[in-house]
C-alpha cells in the first residue's frame, strides 16, 4: 500500500518504540505500585494505539538531567506510565527579575528525547567484565558483588604496592552535580588518599587570561542581564548551539536597541542574527582586540577614573627593568613588593592601596590621584636615579607601535575602518559585554586573547557593571555539601593556630579575603592527590613524546617545553602523581570518557593502559573508553535517582532531579555504587589483614580498613538513601533558604535567595546576589572596592613572573598558532555540537536524524575544490600523529583555510575507531606551568597546563 513520509517516519518512530517497550521491565513493586502503576500485561494492538495512549499517563514528576555537563539548568515534567517514562515537557515557573524578560520555557531537544535515549540499546543494566583482550568487545555479566570484589581487591593490591597514589580517579567535568552522587565519590577519594586528576584545564576549560588579569576566572552573571547590555560582542562563541535555553535574551536585548557583534572565522548560527558579524583569520583575535584597544587609548575614549582606581595602568614602572616601581626600591626600609603611585595630588610617590605587599583589602584611593602618564625621575635606596612612568605610558607607545588597525589589518584580515567602527561603538556604547566562553579557551594563545578582551572592558569601565564585562561563566555556592561530612575547624595539615584563625575569621572576623583564600587554597596543593590531567598525561601517559617537540610551540619559545616542565615540578608549582617514579595501577572513572576527549588517544592506549593492571568505569551507557576497559558497572539514568542539577550563575533557581521511575535493570544511582565500594574496600581489606598504606603525596597513612565508616560518617549515612543525603545538602544550603527535598519537589527547584559573591574555590561571582535583580560578575571589586586577588590588588595587565619576561609576555601581545600537528596547510577547529551534550547523546538515534547521521566535517567550497572533493565525499583529515575519516560538508559558512568539526562523536563511531581527536597534538603551553608569583600559580580549578585542540595543523584528501 502507498505510505507517505510522514506516515514512515511515524510509524517507523512508534516501531522503535515499541521494540523498545518489548525489551524494557516495568518498574517494580515499591515505588510505582505506591504510585498508582500497574504491573498488569497491557493489550496494545498496533502503533495507533500507542499513540492513542501517549496522552494518558499514572503521574508526573518534576526533574532534570543531573549528572550531565550541561550549563543550563532546566526543569522537566515527566510523564510515567505503567512504571516507564513516557515522555517530558518544559517546566515553565521560573519568575521573571525586575525589568527584564523571564526565562521560561528552559530547554532544549536534548532533555526533551531523553525518556528516548534512557532506552536506546547503549544503555547499560547490568555489571560487566571483560572476557577476552581490551577493546574485543566480549564480556560476561557478573553480579555487583563480583565486581566491587575485584575493583576493590585491585585498589587494595596496588595500594600495598607502592601506596594509594596509584589508585586513579577520574570524572573529568562532564559528571558533576550539586547533590550527594557526585559529593560522595569524591568522598571516597578523598578518604583514599588517592590520585585525583583534576580535569578544569585539562579540558581545554581554564580561561587562563581570566586567572592572569584578575586572580580568578569566574565573570558570569545571570543571564537576564544580557539583555541590559547595549553592545555585546559574542567572540570565538557560538551560544545558539550552546546556550539554547539563554539565547533568547541577547535576541531580546536587540529588540531595545542592543547591537549584536559576532567575531568568528566561520558564519555560524549565532552570526546570521548579529548586526556585524567579523570573521578575523583563525588565531589573529588578540591582534583585533589590541588594535581595538590602540583605537580607544589614542582617541581617549577610556574612562580615567576607572582605570586609576580598578587596574595596575597607573602603578609606576621603572624604564631601566620593566618592573613595577616598589617602596623598597626608593628606601631601604620600604617593602619590597608595596607598589608605587605618582600622586598628582601631592606631587610625590604614594603606597598602592590593596597591593599584595601593602596588604589592606581595599583598592580604595581615597585622596590619592594616581597619574596616568608623564616621565618621572626618583632616586633609589643605593643613590641611583632611574626614570618611571604609569604603565599606560608602556601600555600606548606598545599598541602604537604593534597594533594600529593598520598593522592588524595585515594581520586579521579586517579593514581598518571596520575595527575603528567596532571599537568606538563599543567605547561609546552605555554598557558592552564580551561573551567568550569555554570554547574560547581552547586554543594555544587563548590567555592572550583574553587578556586583550579585559583590556578593553577595563579601558571602557565596562567590568563589574550591569550588561557589561568579559562574561564566561560562574557558579552559585552550595555550602550544603561540606556538611555532610564534619571537617572540623580546618583541613589536617593546618596546624592548631591555623584552624582558631580560620575559625574566628570565617565565623566572626567577617570571612577570609580573596587573597587570604587563595594562599590556604594554594598550599593545599601539597597535601592532596590533586593532579592536573596533562602533567598526569605527560608523566605517565607518554605524551611528553609529542608536547616535547619543539615544532609543536611557539617559535619564540626560548626554552625546551621539558625544561619548564622540570623547573615546575621540581619547585612545587605543578604536582605530579603518582610521583615520579611510581606507576599508575588502577584507573577508575565516572561519567567521562577520556579516549574519546584526550589529545592523539592513541597514545594513552600504547603507554598508559599497558600500566593499569584494573580499567573500571561507571556509566549510564557504553561509551568507547569502557569499550577498553575491564569492568563496566552500570549507572541508574536521570529519571532514576535523586540529584540536584549543578546550577551555573545563568539561572537563579537550583534544580531538583527528582527520581520518577526505579533503575533500569541492575542499574544502581552512583552514591549507591561508591557506598557499596566503599564498604567492599574495608571489607577486603579486614579479611586479607591490610590497615595503613601510604597516601599520594607519600606523606600521611590512609587506613583501608575504616573507609566505609568514615564514608557513612559512622552509620549517620547510608548507600541506599541518597535522597537523605540530598535533603541535608538542601536544609543546610543558605544559599536556597535552607529548605529541604519536599518543599523542592513541589516545584522542581529553589530560587536562589542568599549569595554574598566571596572567595571559594569554584563558586566565587564577586557580587552579592539582591533577589528581584539580574546578576552581573564582580561588583564587589569595583563598587566596594575590594583588592583584586592579585599581585597588585587590581585588574593586572603587567606580568613581571621571569617566564613572561622571556618569552615576550609580560603585556599582552598577538602570537600566532603553533604548528601543532606538523606543518600542514589548514586549521582544524571545531565547537560544543548541537545535538548532544557532550557524547551522551551522540548515538541518539533522533538526534542522528537532525545532522547527517554520522562524523561529518565542514570544509570550505576553495579547500574542498583545490582537492577535488564534493559534498558528501568520504575525506581523510591527518596530521602528523594521525588520522580519521568522515563525510565531508561543504560548505559557504566555512573560512577558507578551516577545517571544522563539532565535538564528541564516540570514536566507534569512527571507521577502524579512530576518531577525530587522533590527529590532534593540544600540547599545553609552559607558561601554564609558573608559579610563585601573586595570581600566577597552580592549585585545583583554578589554572594549570591546559588543554589547547583548537587551530591544529591538519590536512584533507579523499578517502
Amino acid at each position: 500500500m502507498g505510505m507517505n513520509r510522514r506516515e514512515f517516519l511515524g510509524r517507523s518512530a512508534w516501531l522503535a518504540l515499541s521494540l523498545s517497550l518489548l525489551r524494557v521491565a516495568p518498574a517494580d513493586a515499591g515505588e510505582a505500585a505506591a504510585a498508582g502503576a500497574s504491573n498488569a500485561k497491557v493489550a496494545y494492538t498496533d502503533w495507533q494505539d500507542l499513540y492513542r495512549k501517549r496522552w494518558k499517563w499514572d503521574r508526573v514528576v518534576y526533574s532534570s538531567h543531573g549528572r550531565a555537563n550541561c550549563m543550563s539548568a532546566c526543569s522537566w515534567s515527566v510523564f510515567v506510565k505503567d512504571g516507564l517514562v513516557w515522555r517530558e515537557e518544559q517546566n515553565a515557573v521560573y519568575e521573571a527579575a525586575e525589568g527584564v524578560p523571564d526565562f521560561n520555557p528552559r530547554g532544549c531537544q536534548k532533555g526533551g528525547c531523553y525518556s528516548h535515549l534512557m532506552y536506546e540499546p547503549s544503555r547499560l543494566v547490568h555489571p560487566i567484565r571483560r572476557v577476552g583482550e581490551r577493546g574485543s568487545g566480549r564480556w560476561k555479566r557478573i553480579s555487583w558483588d563480583e565486581a566491587l570484589g575485584a575493583i576493590a581487591d585491585a585498589m587494595i593490591d596496588a595500594a600495598v604496592e607502592n601506596g594509594t597514589g596509584t589508585i586513579v580517579y577520574d570524572n573529568g567535568t562532564t559528571n558533576l552535580d550539586f547533590g550527594p552522587d557526585h559529593t560522595g565519590e569524591v568522598e571516597l577519594f578523598r578518604l583514599l588518599a588517592s590520585t585525583n586528576i583534576e580535569s578544569w584545564a585539562g579540558v581545554g576549560d581554564m580561561p587562563h587570561g581570566a586567572t592572569q588579569t584578575w586572580g580568578m576566572y569566574n565573570c558570569e552573571g545571570t543571564s537576564d542581564d544580557w539583555f541590559k547590555s547595549d553592545f555585546i560582542i559574542v567572540w570565538v562563541g557560538n551560544p545558539s548551539y550552546t546556550r539554547i535555553p539563554d539565547m533568547h535574551f541577547m535576541h531580546e536585548a536587540r529588540y531595545r536597541g542592543a547591537k549584536l557583534v559576532v567575531i568568528a572565522p566561520d558564519y555560524n548560527a549565532t552570526a546570521v542574527h548579529a548586526d556585524y558579524w567579523i570573521n578575523p583569520r583563525i588565531g589573529s583575535d588578540a591582534a583585533l582586540a589590541l588594535a581595538m584597544a590602540q583605537v580607544i587609548v589614542s582617541e581617549k575614549l577610556y574612562r580615567e577614573d576607572y582605570v586609576r582606581e580598578q587596574t595596575d595602568l597607573s602603578i609606576l614602572v621603572r624604564e631601566d627593568t620593566r618592573r613595577y616601581l616598589r617602596a623598597g626600591d626608593v628606601s631601604a626600609s620600604g617593602g619590597k613588593d608595596v607598589l608605587q603611585f605618582w600622586d598628582e595630588a601631592s606631587n610625590r610617590l604614594a603606597d598602592v592601596p590593596g597591593c599584595e605587599g601593602e596588604g589592606s583589602t581595599s583598592i580604595a584611593l581615597g585622596g590619592i590621584r594616581p597619574a596616568l602618564g608623564g616621565r618621572r625621575e626618583v632616586t633609589l635606596a643605593d643613590g641611583k636615579k632611574v626614570g618611571v612612568r604609569p604603565l599606560f605610558d608602556f601600555l600606548r607607545e606598545h599598541l602604537d607601535s604593534g597594533y594600529t588597525p593598520e598593522k592588524a589589518a595585515a594581520v586579521t584580515g579586517v579593514s581598518p575602518s571596520t575595527i575603528r567602527r567596532i571599537a568606538r561603538e563599543l567605547a561609546k556604547a552605555g554598557s558592552a559585554m564580551i561573551f567568550s566562553s569555554w570554547g574560547a579557551c581552547k586554543h594555544y594563545h587563548s590567555d592572550l586573547v583574553q587578556r586583550a578582551e579585559i583590556l578593553l572592558m577595563a579601558l571602557t569601565a565596562n567590568q563589574g557593571k550591569s550588561g557589561g564585562g568579559l562574561r564566561v561563566a560562574a557558579w552559585w555556592e552550595v555550602d550544603g555539601q561540606r556538611s555532610l561530612w564534619d571537617r572540623g575547624a580546618g583541613p589536617d595539615w593546618m596546624s592548631a593556630s591555623e584552624k582558631l584563625k580560620l575559625l574566628y575569621k570565617t565565623k566572626v572576623g567577617g570571612g577570609l579575603s580573596w587573597r587570604e583564600f587563595e594562599e590556604l587554597a594554594v598550599r593545599s596543593k601539597e597535601f592532596s592527590g590533586n593532579v592536573p590531567t596533562m602533567s598526569f598525561l605527560y608523566a605517565h601517559a607518554g605524551y611528553s613524546e609529542i608536547w616535547d617537540e619543539p615544532e609543536f610551540h611557539d617559535p619564540g619559545q626560548p626554552r625546551p617545553t621539558a625544561a619548564y616542565m622540570k623547573e615546575a615540578v621540581e619547585k612545587g608549582w605543578i604536582p605530579v602523581r603518582p610521583l615520579p617514579g611510581i606507576e599508575p595501577r588502577v584507573y577508575y572513572f565516572t561519567g567521562m570518557n577520556p579516549l574519546r576527549r584526550w589529545p592523539a588517544p592513541q597514545i594513552a592506549e600504547k603507554v598508559l593502559w599497558p600500566k593499569l593492571k584494573m580499567i573500571a568505569s561507571v556509566n549510564t551507557k557504553m561509551s568507547t573508553s569502557s569499550l577498553m576497559g575491564d569492568i563496566v558497572l552500570p549507572a541508574a539514568g536521570w529519571y532514576e535517582r535523586d540529584l540536584l542539577k549543578y546550577t551555573e550563575a545563568y539561572l537563579p533557581y537550583f534544580v531538583l532531579n527528582q527520581k520518577v521511575v526505579e533503575p533500569l535493570g541492575e542499574s544502581k544511582s552512583e552514591w549507591e555504587i561508591t557506598g557499596l565500594l566503599a564498604k567492599k574496600i574495608q571489607e577486603r581489606a579486614k579479611a586479607r589483614g591490610i590497615s595503613k598504606v601510604r597516601d599520594a603525596a607519600m606523606k600521611a597513612e590512609v587506613d583501608l580498613s575504616t573507609v566505609y565508616d568514615h564514608w557513612t560518617a559512622n552509620g549517620k549515612w547510608s548507600e541506599s538513601d541518597p535522597r537523605a543525603a540530598l535533603d541535608h545538602i538542601l536544609k543546610n544550603n543558605k544559599v536556597t533558604g535552607n529548605k529541604g527535598y519536599d518543599e523542592a519537589a513541589k516545584t522542581g527547584m529553589l530560587p536562589v535567595v542568599h549569595e554574598e559573591g566571596g572567595p571559594h574555590a569554584l563558586w566565587a561571582l564577586g557580587t552579592r546576589y539582591q533577589p528581584g535583580k539580574t546578576v552581573f560578575p564582580h561588583e564587589r571589586f569595583v563598587k566596594e572596592k575590594e583588592a583584586w586577588p592579585t599581585f597588585s590588588g587590581r585588574q593586572q595587565f603587567l606580568i613581571e613572573h621571569p617566564w613572561f619576561v622571556e618569552n615576550g609576555e609580560s603585556l599582552p601581545v598577538h602570537k600566532e598558532p603553533p604548528k601543532a600537528g606538523g606543518d600542514h596547510p589548514l586549521l582544524l577547529t571545531g565547537g560544543h555540537t548541537r545535538w548532544s551534550i557532550h557524547a551522551i547523546w551522540r548515538d541518539s538515534s533522533l538526534m542522528l536524524q537532525l545532522q547527517r547521521g554520522e562524523p561529518a566535517v565542514f570544509v570550505s567550497v576553495k579547500d574542498a575544490k583545490a582537492r577535488k572533493v564534493g559534498d558528501g565525499d568520504r575525506v581523510r583529515v591527518f596530521s602528523d600523529l594521525g588520522a580519521f575519516e568522515a563525510v565531508a560538508k561543504v560548505a559557504p559558512a566555512v573560512s577558507p583555510g578551516q577545517v571544522i568539526i563539532y565535538h564528541a562523536w564516540e570514536p566507534y563511531q569512527f571507521k577502524d575507531w579512530k576518531g577525530q581527536q587522533e590527529p590532534v597534538a593540544a600540547p599545553f603551553k609552559p607558561l601554564h606551568l609558573a608559579g610563585d608569583y601573586g595570581q600566577i600559580h597552580y592549585r585545583g580549578i583554578y589554572s594549570g597546563p591546559g588543554h589547547h585542540p583548537r587551530a591544529q595543523r591538519v590536512d584533507f584528501v579523499r578517502a
